[in-house]
């Protein structure tokens, strides 16, 4: 299978799917026997055409003449998508692209070439801030107006922006395995910068392929976790000999690096509704050095665990903070998707404070990996009005929380385009008498 037959049957099962592109690549690559630089390869272009889709429709909608994009032939439509991006954004020329796309309709060549011409600010000039920056930057008009409601005009177009860039990658050392950060010494052709209050964790500045790769990567001496996912952690500050609990555990990565902070001293017990997360979260968590975790299968909206000192609660959300990396998220957003996902944070959250309204000075973390307000301040205020409980101050005091809600300056909101990191959301809480 060439690249281009190969990114093409991607796009197609995501039109006919409801999975992310990530996992319809993840299951391409299981039965393939291709080398990995050619998955790479293969990965990519399905992936940017996902990141600028309603982009592309739309010029091709409007240089097509047609009411509706799903007037083309699945594979047709998947088609000239790519064909489109890469002539139109990479620059690959027509006449070359022609001779790899042999089966191009005549007039949806005349087309292709008009849409490649169309300078896009001209033709969505006259249209509202919001279709208009929806076009441009290529986010659905839901997600587009939800940060101009919180973020000034400027800010919104550039973490509009950001989301279209490539992500920033953290690696840390895995202080079960390793303690020794020489180890990085021996990579070449990877350039690492060291993030200061942070023990042990790296910015990647080149290199990335090369870490996945390696044996150290493989053999989880070296860990991908993003700043903010540590951030969450570092507000929680497990202390030696409490008990922790993650509530919503899976697969793990916050749960290991409290490990590591215990330093072999208290308990956690980490949680997950799913049997198979749980399953494969703590083989992973086992490799990873991590056998003092005690993992459960529970729901924590109906707490079981009773008697932990402080409690994480990374509940499930609608990633939208990592559309850099899984730009098909922005497409599977939908209103009864966040009122679903808002439903399930907010039982977790008047489940497990209910639970311990009797064990005062109990503190919670609540963070999830989202730019939306619904999914964060908005949950936030919900709880103060219905509980007798405190909010902490934040972990980063000039990383605050949207404004115009009643916790803003006391939560910590993290975005791509000024921090460098995941769009996440974190709040700190105590139980009160």
């Amino acid at each position: 299978m060439s690249t281009r037959d190969g990114a093409i049957t991607a796009l197609v099962q995501f039109d006919t799917s409801s999975t992310s592109m990530k996992a319809i690549l993840r299951e391409l690559q299981t039965t393939s026997t291709d080398s990995p630089e050619f998955l790479i390869k293969t990965h990519f272009l399905p992936l940017s055409v996902i990141k600028r889709r309603n982009t592309i429709d739309y010029l091709l909608i409007r240089t097509l003449d047609l009411k509706n994009i799903l007037d083309l032939d699945i594979r047709e439509r998947n088609t000239l998508r790519l064909l489109l991006y890469e002539t139109k954004w990479l620059g690959l020329r027509l006449n070359h692209a022609l001779s790899i796309y042999p089966q191009i309709k005549p007039n949806h060549v005349k087309a292709i070439k008009h849409a490649i011409e169309t300078d896009l600010d001209s033709a969505v000039e006259n249209l509202a801030t919001v279709n208009k920056l929806s076009l441009k930057f290529s986010h659905p008009t839901f997600l587009v107006k939800t940060l101009l409601d919180n973020l000034p005009l400027d800010e919104t177009i550039q973490l509009l922006k950001k989301n279209n860039e490539n992500r920033t990658y953290y690696v840390r050392l895995n202080r079960l395995l390793c303690t020794d950060s020489s180890i990085l010494d021996s990579f070449e052709n990877v350039k690492l910068m060291k993030e200061d209050n942070f023990d042990g964790l790296f910015r990647v500045i080149e290199g990335i392929e090369t870490i996945i790769a390696s044996k150290l990567f493989q053999e989880g001496y070296l860990l991908i976790q993003d700043k903010a996912s540590i951030l969450a952690v570092e507000a929680l500050d497990p202390q030696s000999n409490q008990i922790i609990w993650d509530s919503c555990a899976a697969p793990g990565m916050k749960t290991q690096l409290i490990t590591e902070k215990l330093k072999g001293t208290g308990k956690i017990i980490a949680t997950d509704v799913y049997r198979d997360r749980v399953v494969g979260a703590r083989n992973r968590s086992f490799n990873l050095g991590a056998s003092q975790i005690e993992w459960v299968q529970s729901d924590s909206t109906n707490p079981t665990i009773l008697d932990a000192d402080k409690i994480l609660i990374d509940a499930p959300c609608t990633s939208t903070g990592i559309l850099q990396s899984y730009p098909s998220f922005k497409w599977r957003l939908n209103k009864d998707t966040l009122f679903s996902l808002m439903t399930i944070q907010h039982k977790l959250l008047d489940g497990i404070i209910n639970r311990y309204a009797q064990r005062p000075g109990t503190e919670i973390v609540f963070s999830t990996c989202s730019i939306l307000p619904h999914e964060g301040e908005s949950q936030i205020d919900s709880i103060l009005t219905k509980h007798r409980i405190e909010l902490l101050d934040p972990i980063l005091p000039n990383a605050t929380g949207y404004k115009g809600f009643k916790c803003s300056t006391k939560v910590t909101r993290l975005l791509p385009h000024r921090h460098d990191t995941s769009g996440f959301f974190i709040a700190r809480l105590r139980i009160m008498h």
